[in-house]
């Protein structure tokens, strides 16, 4: 009787152990030690979460704009606002350039561009971040 008990305690584990295996995914550790700014990534719209570092897998327009890696989930959240503020630093050029004070802001606000852009060019979305 002790020897099917055991037998019994085998399949049992055996077969939880198979049930657990075919319902986990894995990452390879391989994978999961890559994951940083400027390295490849496989599908779009994938997301992970590095330490306390959120990625997702798109086009870097800083890193490799062609190509598919894994950026900061701030990267192109930035970077359209960055886009989206040099469309309208054109409509403000044409508005502000008729009056010295104008110019003034229009110069402060060039600087500011610029900084962002460095910003995301160095941190947000630099390579190896």
């Amino acid at each position: 009787m002790v020897k099917s008990s055991s037998k019994l305690k085998s399949a049992v584990l055996a077969t939880t152990l198979g049930l657990l295996l075919a319902t986990t995914s894995f990452v390879t550790t391989s994978n999961a030690a890559t994951v940083k700014n400027g390295v490849a990534c496989k599908k779009a719209g994938l997301k992970t979460k590095v330490g306390k570092k959120n990625y997702v897998c798109g086009n870097n327009p800083y890193v490799t704009p062609t190509k598919l890696t894994w950026m900061l989930t701030g990267c192109p959240e930035a970077y359209d606002l960055y886009i989206e503020a040099k469309d309208q630093y054109g409509i403000f050029k044409d508005i502000l350039s008729s009056s010295p004070e104008g110019m003034t802001e229009l110069a402060n606000l060039q600087k500011s561009m610029d900084s962002l852009d460095a910003l995301m060019k160095t941190q947000v979305c630099k390579r190896g971040k």
